[in-house]
């Protein structure tokens, strides 16, 4: 039984001893508009006096976005639920389309919006429409997988972190120390 909690503990702490060095990249910054409508600049508007939790939502495709939603959702409920001091972390969902045409930007970003509905609150939710996406990701120096991915920025705007793919407890206790070492 030590045996098999001792082989998870050290993949973490190497992941976190490596992620000091592997993860400098910073967002972009980019005019989004809320699912409340109202404009901000993302992502030094989200960053307040403390590092912000982004569930960032790439998707490779519609049914892929829809994907990685769901599983940002989750995410946000096992954040909340959580007994650390993750739980009150600003969390926000950002959503990024690339190649959508300006006339239909507001017809997604409202469905989108309904989506939400209930779930978060419209100023922590928005739509970074993009033509290229994978300069953004590249800068950020987040891969574009398919995967949903929860991001920590600092108050500095860097990445601290990042944790891909379904919350399980091996990805929370991963994303509960990037939180941690941001703070």
């Amino acid at each position: 039984m030590k045996r098999m909690m001792i082989f998870p503990t050290i993949v973490l702490f190497l992941l976190l001893s490596c992620n000091q060095f592997l993860f400098s990249g910073t967002f972009p910054e980019e005019k989004v508009k809320s699912f409340a409508d109202t404009e901000f600049t993302f992502p030094t508007d989200l960053i307040k006096d403390s590092p912000v939790l982004i569930a960032l939502n790439i998707g490779t495709s519609r049914e892929n976005g829809e994907v990685q939603q769901e599983a940002l959702i989750a995410w946000q409920y096992a954040v909340e639920g959580s007994n650390t001091s993750l739980r009150y972390a600003p969390f926000y969902h950002i959503s990024v389309i690339e190649g959508a045409p300006f006339f239909v930007r507001g017809v997604i970003r409202r469905g989108l919006a309904e989506s939400f509905e209930g779930l978060i609150e419209p100023e922590r939710g928005g739509v970074l429409f993009l033509s290229k996406a994978k300069k953004f990701a590249e800068q950020a120096e987040l891969p574009i997988d398919g995967e949903p991915t929860v991001v920590v920025v600092s108050t500095d705007g860097t990445i601290t972190g990042y944790v891909k793919g379904k919350v399980d407890s091996l990805a929370l206790s991963t994303l509960v120390a990037i939180w941690e070492k941001a703070t």
